[in-house]
């Protein structure tokens, strides 16, 4: 059933690309011959550029602010998978799902205007790293907030943050990423090598 209902979501597609052709591999459909000049080639073409503006938008703030740029990265995905447009249940905003108390404190006034909720979101982080200097912290104090970090003096024992920081270090360490991952910052690149919780690519130099 689950097979039938593919297959006919996916023939409906070919109503806006003529060149799209759905076939049976193994049992199961596969798209093949999209033409460049389709619907759904030019959909996803477009997604991809409006992501890799904002990945652009990301690096210039990092760069500005002296943020690991792989930090701001994983960070804007986690939280909105790059969505200028995303709210959460809580009332977070845009890219880097800004409260509006953090907003306000970081002279936000549009939290969906992408360059202003990026600035305010990487300032943010640039305190919460100036303050932990230790990721899993940093990641954990952006999803549950200092004062949990601090009265648990550690990744507080919520599942929530928990697999949030789990999801946060496999960003951050390169992996299931969708979009190429850009080096860290402007010309640096170094190795990561794990000590406790902490990891040597993340010097004095970055912070």
């Amino acid at each position: 059933m689950k097979k039938c209902i593919i297959i006919f979501v996916l023939l409906n597609i070919t109503c806006y690309a003529s060149d799209l052709r759905v076939v049976l591999k193994d049992g199961n459909p596969v798209i093949r011959n999209i033409s460049k000049n389709s619907f759904f080639f030019n959909a996803f073409k477009h997604s991809n550029m409006k992501r890799r503006k904002i990945l652009n938008i990301i690096k210039h703030f990092a760069k500005k602010y002296g943020v690991n740029f792989k930090i701001a990265q994983a960070i804007a995905k986690i939280e909105s998978d790059y969505n200028p447009k995303s709210v959460s249940s809580s009332g977070a905003k845009g890219v880097m799902q800004l409260m509006d108390k953090t907003a306000k404190s970081y002279g936000v006034k549009n939290p969906f205007d992408v360059d202003e909720n990026i600035r305010g979101g990487i300032l943010f982080l640039k305190h919460l790293i100036s303050k932990y200097h230790n990721v899993k912290l940093v990641a954990a104090a952006y999803n549950a907030g200092e004062s949990a970090v601090d009265r648990y003096k550690g990744v507080p024992p919520f599942k929530e943050t928990q697999y949030y920081v789990k999801k946060f270090l496999s960003i951050y360490n390169g992996k299931r990423m969708g979009l190429h991952i850009i080096s860290g910052r402007a010309g640096v690149s170094r190795k990561i090598v794990k000590r406790g919780d902490m990891y040597t690519n993340i010097g004095n130099s970055l912070w």
